[in-house]
């Protein structure tokens, strides 16, 4: 990426400056200039190079001005307009200056080529830049410290050729008048479920007095696709001090976000949450040590699973400027050591805003220390078997471009990206838009469970706590807790592998569910109330991640995810008996199915006697086809006739 400090160091500005001061207005190339002129434009233009020289820029100005309709044909008057449109942040201007003075002298001062193709390359003109960084090398004589810069520079400019040239499809669509306004509105960030945008408007207030103010603003997606008229976040989300980069977390319940120079904080900025308790917010807290230090913490993302936090930081032990970072939460709620994302993510520039998609795997972030088309690009980078995460890959053309790209977020099928830009002709300022993403910088499709959990006799809304454990590894991929007020509830689905889902609450049997969607899975979120029972005899779940092989009883691998929640279950209620009971569909004899079921049942009963659980409180009962919950006439009904079910005594 193109740096200020790849354009011109003080040494060389240095030179040049003793160039323009020396005196001598040569006779250039392009274009003759008439001496008498010549002459009293050079008075004019030295004392601009000297008002320079001194600070005052408007001074500077005002003798190019005379000196230019006195005499324009030199090469060292356009050489100075190009330096000071430079240190104006002018850089459309300074190459036209740049061009103006090799056009009269190309030779006068090489070293011009190099700081004009760097600006060219810095402003998207590409093509235009590799010309110019040729033409510099040529020279034979170049310093070798310059040398080195510029071919770095111009390996930088042909990989955003080749970036450009591979355009990728990039129609983005404004958000419209509900969200984006005249100010500024940016740093969007999408619920899991697709129905609530939050970001950053950037505003003038009017009370106590007038003032710029950055608040937090939410927006409702209706049926119809469009999203309602944004609602400013009421205190304490809001206040008077300043926060920024506000993020939800996957299941709704916390927002992270950052708050600089607070009289809690623990350096220039730090992050900040809150915990939703039924509609409304709780008091904000600082995450503390050792996530926050006494430098600049930012730009917070929660992991889908609800462990992980990542985040931007300009703290020592990174790879320089700002990185991205992450540190786990305990089952305690304390928060490791944070831990640098490595080389492939971070660079001596500046890395910036990371989005973890929901599936886990693809990170979203912003940098300016990888090739890419200038200032900070959007990239991705996906984890690897190995848990490191892989190369960055620049998310392309006309995504990127040679202005600042800082922010993305991804909705949960993957196929929606969010994004917020001042170049393209919005309502105003900053406006918020989404774009369909193109196919090889989608993560995998995640889908979401949402709904209410509630007393089966009473309909009182439970805290409970949700796992989804995998079956493969048997570790907890998602975590989560309903709502404590309204029993509410919004998890992720991975689409990648079979999940046991299990539900659970004190005082209460646990609820058990079977996931298994495929990566291509498109189809509708699940909506699911759970009703759990208190521990009661009478007290019934099915376990739907206990699986023998067919015709057989000895448990499969798969089932130990399970198995372990049951054992767990009897730990924490030491006085409970259960039964275990196992049922078949009516395919095979009476016989055999009275025997298979009653095998299959005395199988879990004897992993949790080997586990230490005493085998007076483990019942096992078969109960072959007597107690069909399905029709045994359809493929689907005998499927949910072969069961095992957990019953309290």
């Amino acid at each position: 990426m193109h740096t200020r400090s790849a354009i011109i160091s003080v040494f060389q500005r240095g030179a040049f400056l003793a160039i323009l001061l020396c005196g001598t207005c040569r006779i250039q190339a392009q274009c003759r200039p008439d001496s008498h002129n010549l002459k009293k434009a050079k008075i004019h233009y030295e004392k601009a190079l000297n008002a320079y020289q001194y600070g005052d820029i408007a001074q500077a100005w005002k003798f190019l001005e005379i000196a230019q309709k006195t005499e324009s044909c030199f090469a060292e008057l356009h050489m100075l307009k190009a330096t000071i449109y430079e240190a104006e942040k002018k850089p459309d201007s300074a190459i036209a200056s740049y061009r103006r003075s090799l056009a009269i002298d190309p030779d006068f001062f090489p070293n011009a080529y190099y700081f004009l193709a760097c600006l060219e390359s810095s402003t998207g003109l590409y093509e235009a830049a590799e010309i110019h960084f040729n033409r510099f090398l040529s020279y034979p004589d170049i310093a070798e410290k310059i040398k080195d810069k510029a071919i770095m520079a111009q390996y930088r400019n042909r990989e955003s050729l080749k970036l450009k040239k591979d355009a990728k499809e990039f129609q983005p669509n404004n958000l419209g008048p509900g969200i984006n306004t005249t100010e500024d509105e940016y740093l969007p960030s999408l619920s899991l479920d697709g129905k609530t945008l939050i970001f950053t408007r950037r505003y003038l207030k009017e009370n106590p007095e007038p003032h710029i103010e950055e608040d937090f603003f939410y927006s409702i997606r209706d049926t119809n696709g469009q999203w309602a008229e944004a609602i400013c976040f009421p205190p304490p989300i809001n206040s008077d001090q300043n926060e920024g980069a506000l993020s939800l977390s996957p299941d709704g319940r916390y927002l992270f976000f950052a708050g600089c120079g607070r009289n809690d904080g623990w350096g220039s900025c730090d992050i900040y949450a809150s915990i939703r308790k039924g509609e409304q917010w709780g008091r904000v807290f600082n995450l503390g040590k050792p996530v926050n230090t006494m430098y600049w913490e930012s730009q917070p993302c929660m992991s889908s699973d609800g462990k992980t936090l990542y985040f931007a930081s300009n703290r020592p032990g990174g790879f320089g400027g700002s990185d991205i970072w992450m540190s786990e939460i305990s089952e305690l709620g304390t928060w490791s050591e944070p831990v640098n994302l490595g080389s492939n993510i971070n660079t001596p520039g500046d890395e910036n805003s990371p989005f973890l998609h929901p599936d886990g795997k693809t990170l979203y972030f912003s940098s300016d220390g990888h090739p890419g088309l200038g200032g900070l690009d959007l990239y991705l980078s996906r984890i690897e078997e190995d848990g490191h995460w892989g190369p960055a890959r620049n998310l392309g053309y006309p995504i990127n471009t040679a202005a600042d790209e800082t922010t993305l977020s991804v909705n949960a099928q993957g196929d929606t990206a969010y994004f917020s830009s001042d170049n393209l002709q919005g309502y105003g300022k900053k406006d918020i838009y989404a774009f369909y993403l193109y196919d090889q910088a989608q993560p995998a499709t995640v889908s979401f469970m949402k709904g209410h959990v509630s007393d089966i006799k009473t309909g009182k809304p439970l805290a409970a706590r949700f796992e989804l454990i995998s079956l493969k590894t048997g570790l907890v991929r998602i975590e989560s807790y309903a709502d404590a007020q309204n029993g509410s509830f919004l998890i992720c689905l991975p689409t990648d592998e079979a999940f046991a889902l299990n539900v659970a609450c004190q005082g209460y049997l646990f609820y058990s569910d079977h996931i298994a969607l495929d990566s291509r899975y498109k189809g509708e979120p699940m909506q699911k109330d759970i009703r759990l029972h208190p521990i009661e005899p009478g007290a019934l779940v099915v376990l739907e991640n206990v699986f023998y092989a067919t015709e057989q009883y000895q448990l499969e691998e798969e089932s130990i995810a399970e198995l372990d929640k049951i054992y767990r279950f009897l730990v924490n209620n030491p006085s409970l008996h259960i039964e275990i009971g196992g049922h078949t569909d009516n395919t095979g004899s009476p016989a055999f199915n009275q025997q298979l079921s009653q095998k299959r049942a005395q199988a879990v009963a004897d992993y949790m006697i080997q586990r230490g659980i005493d085998p007076k409180r483990v019942n096992a009962v078969g109960y072959g086809f007597d107690k069909p919950i399905g029709d045994n006439r359809s493929a689907e009904g005998r499927a949910k006739n072969r069961r095992t079910e957990l019953k309290i005594l």
